[in-house]
């Protein structure tokens, strides 16, 4: 759906059809549009989709990158997941294996050995071993993005291979128009634009018919209140931390 086929089917919504005889202009439901649109995006879980980018080395060698660390990043990012320095393969104790990881080997050692009773401290303490030896195989680069200038900047070590980074990106509009959350959100916001102008005035329609202008804003009201309760549902996390 296009943004001209949103404001249409909002106006027509507002106006039952033009069964009423007001609704917001078309550039009060496009500023709604455009304003309200920046808040899904960051509260929305179904407006965000993964996204992945690859960062070449080349860039870390001009004079740009080492006055100032930053990389402006496309505005339809929301967030960065993390970012991997792309070595060319593993290297644990001397065995050169793209697929060698510190994972595979901790998680053979886990499967494929019985724990008894006397290994379960050999385990441990060997496990925290693969923790430490992980030092020597850094792939994490440290970072910080402001979702605001939409500017990345690399707080950690220089890297010295390109960086492959998960991003968080906001969806195509054509596809975030088609969501009914949405579109009912953008229409429950028209109706409070609508039922604040109506209630600056004082007068009646054509057969002594009074405006409730308060019915609107109350109806508007309610339905934003349960399509904030969904879109907080909806965004539970797939984790539980808890604190002492």
């Amino acid at each position: 759906m296009t943004r001209d086929e949103l404001v249409q089917l909002i106006s027509d919504d507002l106006t039952s059809s033009c069964s009423l005889p007001f609704s917001p202009k078309k550039e009060e439901i496009e500023r709604i549009i455009r304003i309200e649109s920046k808040f899904l995006y960051r509260e929305y879980r179904d407006a965000t989709r993964t996204n992945y980018y690859i960062l070449d080395k080349k860039y870390f060698r001009t004079q740009e990158w080492k006055n100032t660390r930053t990389f402006q990043m496309p505005e339809c990012v929301l967030g960065i997941k993390f970012i991997y320095e792309m070595t060319s393969g593993s290297n644990v104790f001397g065995i050169h294996d793209p697929d060698l990881k510190f994972d595979r080997l901790m998680a053979s050692d886990l499967y494929l050995s019985p724990l008894s009773s006397d290994a379960i401290t050999y385990r441990t303490i060997q496990w925290s071993f693969w923790d430490l030896a992980r030092a020597f195989n850094l792939r994490d680069i440290n970072h910080d993005f402001n979702i605001n200038t939409h500017r990345l900047v690399i707080t950690g070590r220089d890297p010295v291979e390109s960086l492959y980074m998960q991003t968080l990106d906001q969806i195509p509009e054509q596809d975030f128009y088609e969501d009914t959350l949405v579109i009912s959100w953008f229409t429950q916001k028209a109706k409070l634009s609508l039922a604040k102008v109506l209630g600056y005035f004082n007068y009646q329609l054509l057969g002594n018919v009074t405006i409730n202008y308060e019915a609107i804003r109350t109806e508007a009201k309610e339905e934003l209140t349960e399509l904030k309760a969904k879109i907080i549902s909806d965004n539970a996390p797939d984790w539980l931390m808890t604190f002492n």
